[in-house]
């Protein structure tokens, strides 16, 4: 059996809106998928500005925030994503899916072409 697995890193201001677990726990449960959330905030305030640098750091010390989802269904896991591209928009860099899985990325990135992805 397939896995589908994706990670989908959004970058300080990529997201239309805020991400928020309670929104992603309904999402994972009207389909078979799970769905985890991670928020990576290494910025700090410089001169009145939220700075962080970013040279020879490692992706997952970025100031981030992570929606992983995974599931053994291509529909329920495809419907997620279309979902999350609709209420937060499809992630915005080329690193955006690094940490998925091929099967999943692939369909990420499909998905990306029709909602409005890179």
């Amino acid at each position: 059996m397939i896995e589908y697995y994706v990670k989908l890193r959004y970058f300080p201001g990529d997201t239309l809106e805020e991400i928020r677990e309670e929104d992603l726990k309904s999402l994972g449960k009207n389909r078979k998928v799970n769905i985890s959330y991670e928020k990576i905030e290494n910025r700090v305030l410089q001169d009145g500005l939220l700075m962080e640098n970013t040279m020879d750091k490692p992706i997952e010390e970025i100031s981030q925030e992570v929606i992983t989802v995974s599931s053994d269904s291509k529909g329920d896991f495809s419907k997620c994503i279309i979902q999350l591209y609709e209420k937060y928009r499809c992630p915005r860099t080329s690193y955006s899916l690094l940490g998925s899985n091929d099967s999943g990325r692939k369909i990420a990135q499909g998905l990306m072409n029709i909602y409005g992805g890179w």
